[in-house]
């Protein structure tokens, strides 16, 4: 905006001085046309040459009146619209300068942050789930869709315009200290590029990301994703859960919605034989031990070891939200 202030000044100017020759052409001459009045465009082009020092000198003021208006007035226009033509180039240096050193503070603190590969409404529901869980956790939005930049803006949020396969912007993400890279485009073969470049950068960061056919899943896996969701195979499941079975379905649909009924979660055991269940408000629903998954009751885990994760339904915000209320007195 400034800028535009500063053009449209400077345009000012110019034709306060093409006016100033043009109404009194009488006292100027063009050498090559000694015995004709300047012309509009003359006068334009006069008034060019002068404000930006350039004078070529074939267009002169040669009566004294034209000379003192061209002393009094030209002269101040022609070295304002230099110092606004300076003042603004040494702005923009300084606004380029001030933005690259405030982003390589902003890159240089990015450290086990989450990079968000594509903020649609799965990108969105990723962070906000991770976010809930540590507040205090960086982001980074990757996305070409203005509109996504926006929304992350207005969160708060650091995006950067660009394809999430592009070295050059997963680099300015800082995706090589990332801890989490969230991989939610709309293209299976766009999710597939992103990973493969994301782990070639980053081989300790966990990748997560969603894709649309099943076909995929393997490939996805095996280009570096630690976690592959298909998400339109896993919406189809809780639809026909929906038709058989609403209630499950809606638990299930409760399940996915952190911090409003039941929620999932897990934790890590600190000490050998820890029990499966710490109170009343967690609900065991299976063990991870090697990679592998164990419901609570199978014999091998019936010890917890260190080391192991419990997945569990917590359910302390029912318990909370279900205490009969102290009537009134």
């Amino acid at each position: 905006m400034a800028i535009l202030q500063r053009f449209a000044l400077a345009t000012m100017l110019l034709l306060i001085v093409t006016f100033i020759t043009w109404f009194g052409r009488k006292g100027y001459i063009d050498n090559e046309h000694p015995h004709q009045l300047l012309s509009f465009i003359d006068a334009l082009y006069y008034s060019t040459v002068t404000i930006t020092t350039t004078g070529y000198g074939d267009i002169v003021p040669v009566t004294e009146a034209a000379r003192l208006i061209t002393t009094v007035v030209v002269t101040p226009i022609r070295v304002l619209f230099i110092v606004l033509l300076v003042g603004t180039t040494l702005q923009v240096l300084a606004e380029q300068s001030r933005f690259q050193f405030r982003m390589r503070k902003w890159q240089r603190d990015l450290h086990d942050h989450v990079v968000v590969c594509g903020f649609g409404i799965k990108g969105r529901s990723s962070l906000e789930f991770i976010q809930s869980h540590n507040d205090e956790i960086d982001a980074v939005v990757i996305d070409e869709n203005d509109s996504a930049l926006e929304e992350a803006n207005r969160l708060g949020l650091n995006g950067i315009a660009g394809k999430s396969y592009d070295r050059q912007i997963l680099e300015a993400a800082r995706v090589r200290t990332a801890r989490f890279v969230i991989v939610a485009l709309s293209s299976d073969e766009q999710a597939i590029l992103t990973v493969l470049r994301v782990r070639e950068l980053n081989d300790h960061a966990k990748i997560v990301t969603s894709c649309k056919e099943e076909s995929n899943v393997e490939l996805l896996y095996s280009s570096g994703a630690s976690e592959v969701i298909v998400s339109s195979s896993s919406a189809g499941r809780i639809l026909g859960m929906a038709a058989e079975t609403p209630e499950a379905a809606r638990v299930v649909n409760d399940l996915l919605t952190f911090g409003d009924g039941l929620d999932i979660n897990e934790r890590f055991v600190d000490k050998h034989g820890e029990p499966i269940e710490r109170d009343g408000s967690e609900t065991a629903i299976a063990v991870i031990r090697d990679g592998n998954v164990h419901r609570p009751g199978d014999e091998e885990c019936r010890v917890l070891k260190r080391g192991d994760q419990v997945i569990y339904i917590d359910q302390t915000m029912v318990s909370d939200s279900d205490e009969p209320e102290t009537p009134a007195s």
